[in-house]
């Protein structure tokens, strides 16, 4: 991540010329970047403004429709870890694969894993920077605007934690959740201050996510993953796996952190909500970012595919290459669906039947995201349906895509209804469960 070297800029719609990337501010502000609230507010008695949700016809189009895809790309990249029963390789894909099979891995670790992970992080740090401006423009004063922010993240991480134990121990809630809490305490820190930080926490990431390659491509070889798919097979061992598996997930911050507080800086010039004033940055992004991601995934995909053998040792290099690069090709994901929605003047009133499909995931993410697993481990796992066992990458890539269909058509039958999503409501109703006072 980096930051412009120019002066200093108001944080909150402060008008950039196109042609510039936008500027961070130089030092954090003397107050705090929310409202003080009414002059009664200052006595510490008074109704804080209630958070009411956005009204959907108000909403920004590119983060929404940007959200519907990357859940496509989550579905895909988690699609494998629902496989079991055999030896696994690099990338933990399966070793004895057809052709067709070894084409598919190789071109999901090229284009999606570790890629769009990154842009629904990007994306959720995006989110923080709008509920915080959002507070601001509603006059909450910064103790009761962090309030928020604060319990949003808990929620979120209590989400996730009932998600793992329940179903799924690939979970990104309660990482998202965990990363929030440590993001409310940088939302005012200069934007050099978030590259340090997010360029610290993606080196410490990349590092750890490729020892973990390394280690599994060394379990594999060496058989002791049978252990993982006998525990598979029945209820209380598969729960104790995810039972310890909640523990990874602090650790998943550091490879969350750069792409969160990114989108905290995205947020601060509106980037993504009016694309428009900022397309020479969104440009940069895409044809750069993307040349990164390729450029660096292309060993990892390689060796996923199995055209090449680096080994448990060189795995670690490749991986953490993957990763790292990813990053990038997250932002450049993300950065191309706000390119197209600028180049098409793109308008919620004037998205065409695919763009409000994805646009209807999107507003209910949450929801999609949670169903998603429903869709995957009841039938697919050996503890439920056992199905997992009996298909192939490529298989499992196209059941992928078939759940996130799935999600489409339920979001689309909700937008049609005028209704938020059941995991979004409840979510609203655990945060502001009682009525806030400055």
């Amino acid at each position: 991540m980096s930051t412009p070297s120019s002066p200093s800029t108001p944080v909150d719609r402060d008008g950039v010329p196109a042609s510039q990337a936008p500027t961070p501010p130089a030092s954090p502000p003397a107050a705090p970047p929310v409202g003080t609230g009414p002059p009664q507010a200052a006595h510490g008695a008074s109704p804080v403004p209630p958070a009411t949700p956005l009204e959907l016809s108000r909403r920004a189009v590119a983060p929404d429709v940007a959200r519907g895809l990357a859940l496509l790309g989550i579905a895909i990249a988690n699609s494998v870890i629902h496989l079991w029963g055999g030896p696994v390789g690099a990338g933990l894909r399966p070793v004895d694969g057809s052709t067709l099979d070894r084409v598919v891995d190789g071109v999901v670790s090229l284009l999606v894993d570790r890629r769009t992970m990154p842009m629904f992080a990007l994306l959720y740090g995006y989110g923080i920077g709008v509920v915080l401006r959002r507070r601001a423009q509603a006059g909450v004063p910064w103790l009761a605007a962090r309030g928020d922010l604060v319990r949003r993240a808990a929620v979120l991480a209590a989400f996730g934690a009932v998600h793992i134990v329940l179903l799924f121990e690939g979970d990104i809630l309660a990482t998202y959740g965990l990363t929030g809490l440590l993001a409310v305490t940088l939302v005012r820190a200069r934007g050099r201050t978030l590259a340090v930080v997010g360029g610290i926490a993606a080196a410490l990431g990349a590092i750890g996510a490729g020892s973990a390659q390394a280690l599994a491509a060394w379990e594999g070889a060496a058989g002791d993953l049978a252990l993982l798919g006998d525990a598979e097979q029945h209820v209380l061992g598969a729960m104790v796996v995810r039972l310890m598996s909640l523990f990874a997930a602090p650790f998943g911050v550091a490879l969350a952190l750069p792409l969160v507080l990114l989108g905290l800086w995205f947020a601060r010039s509106s980037v993504l909500e009016e694309p428009q004033r900022h397309l020479a940055l969104l440009r940069r992004w895409v044809l750069g970012g993307l040349s990164v991601s390729v450029v660096g995934g292309l060993p990892m995909a390689l060796a996923v595919a199995r055209v090449w053998d680096p080994g448990p040792a060189g795995v670690f290099g490749v991986a953490t290459l993957h990763e790292l690069t990813g990053m990038a090709g997250g932002v450049a994901f993300a950065s191309l669906v706000a390119w197209v929605v600028a180049a098409r003047g793109a308008t919620v009133a004037g998205l065409g039947p695919v763009g409000r499909a994805l646009r209807a995931v999107g507003v209910r993410s949450l929801t999609c995201y949670l169903l998603q697993s429903v869709l995957f481990v009841l039938p697919l796992r050996g503890w439920a349906g056992g199905l997992g066992e009996h298909l192939s990458s490529a298989q499992v890539v196209a059941w992928a895509v078939g759940v996130w269909l799935v999600t489409v058509v339920v979001a689309v039958l909700l937008e049609r209804a005028g209704r938020r999503g059941p995991a979004e409501a409840l979510y609203r109703r655990l945060v502001y469960r009682t009525p806030q006072t400055a």
